[in-house]
């Protein structure tokens, strides 16, 4: 008796672990789609001069291109180039968490997407092209210290285009608790 009993266990268990399995990865499934919904930039807010974001009123403070001779002695290999871009915020609202997840990337016509450069990388390339200034910090370091009501904070971040992109790209700016909602500045650079 105690032999049928488990056996008829051990079939159940063999019976219900492609339920499972299946069960399984349909909640992993769920949670990804969920995830990806979640980090794409569907409502783009454009503007050319300033844009109230996430409690703050941004601007697009400077652009630069630099890896062409023009602006430093700096020559980058090949077609590419260093954009540097600088955004200017001044908190309307008390912001407090709402900065989190935060993310910039430059995006053009044809939908390709640029991330910046990596925080050590971007810190030692302000040191090398002004050793005296102190780097600023990305969009990620200030959003753990967003500034208060009325005050200001400017972030920088570096990327590294092809030369034919930089005519017509724009500087992208999200926060994870705001998203599919952004906001985007042209760069103008020629």
């Amino acid at each position: 008796m105690a032999f049928e009993r488990e056996r008829r266990i051990r079939w159940l268990a063999i019976i219900s672990l492609p339920v499972l399995i299946a069960a399984a990865v349909g909640i992993n499934a769920w949670r990804n789609i969920g995830d990806y919904r979640h980090g794409i930039e569907i409502d783009v807010a454009q503007g050319a001069s300033e844009l109230d974001y996430g409690g703050a009123a941004w601007r697009l403070e400077q652009a630069r291109l630099i890896g062409d001779g023009r602006d430093t002695d700096v020559q980058l290999p090949g077609e590419m180039r260093l954009i540097i871009v600088r955004l200017a915020a001044t908190a309307i609202d008390d912001i407090g968490e709402g900065w989190g997840e935060c993310s910039v990337s430059l995006t053009d016509e044809a939908g390709r997407r640029w991330l910046p450069l990596d925080v050590v990388l971007s810190d030692d390339l302000s040191r090398d092209l002004d050793p005296v200034a102190e780097p600023l910090d990305g969009c990620g370091i200030s959003s753990l210290d967003p500034p208060a009501r009325h005050q200001s904070t400017v972030i920088e971040e570096k990327f590294v285009v092809p030369a034919t992109a930089a005519s017509e790209l724009l500087v992208h700016l999200s926060f994870g608790a705001l998203r599919p909602a952004a906001i985007a500045f042209p760069l103008g650079l020629s």
